[in-house]
């Protein structure tokens, strides 16, 4: 039965356009023109709420490069909330994002995310079920994920990047905001 829902899943998942997006090198995956800054604003909006999409604020920056301040930033989000998250979804998604902008870093970068990768590295353990081998591959693996992997990713970023001049992604924290509001 687990065997049967595994392949069903994953044929699922293969014709929904699922890894179409997946590499395992940085360059494909980065955004051109993210303001890292504005989308740590959304970063820390999302992993306030208490959702299933909570570890997504972060994990939609994690093939991007960022400064050491911008990094002290996301540590610091990772670190204040990563214990309270229930949802392994959500803990492999933020964790993988902490795992990728440190493999990803220079050394100073990789200095300010030091204990939040330390972190990351062990919360594969937390999760149950069938995806715990697949965070886990995607936090601790010798090969690096990086992409939108999906289309859900993909509109999720879409939603989450401050990307000013790309009328595909969001413009700015305020225009997230409005959003956010006019959709509650």
């Amino acid at each position: 039965m687990l065997r049967t829902t595994f392949i069903l899943s994953s044929l699922c998942l293969l014709l929904s356009s699922c890894f179409l997006s997946m590499h395992t090198r940085r360059e494909p995956a980065l955004v051109k023109n993210v303001n890292i800054d504005e989308t740590l604003k959304i970063a820390r909006d999302e992993m306030q709420k208490k959702s299933g999409s909570q570890g997504l604020g972060l994990w939609v920056l994690r093939d991007q490069v960022v400064t050491p301040a911008q990094a002290k930033t996301i540590a610091g989000l990772y670190l204040s909330h990563i214990d309270s998250m229930t949802s392994g979804f959500n803990i492999w998604h933020s964790s993988w994002a902490i795992a990728n902008l440190y493999r990803f870093g220079d050394d100073a970068v990789k200095a300010e995310l030091e204990t939040a990768y330390q972190k990351a590295k062990v919360q594969p353990e937390r999760i149950k079920g069938n995806t715990k081998k697949i965070a886990n591959s995607h936090i601790n693996g010798k090969r690096i994920v990086t992409g939108f992997i999906h289309a859900g990713g993909r509109a999720y970023a879409k939603r989450h990047l401050v990307v000013p001049g790309n009328k595909r992604y969001v413009q700015s924290y305020e225009e997230y905001r409005k959003k956010e509001k006019k959709n509650s």
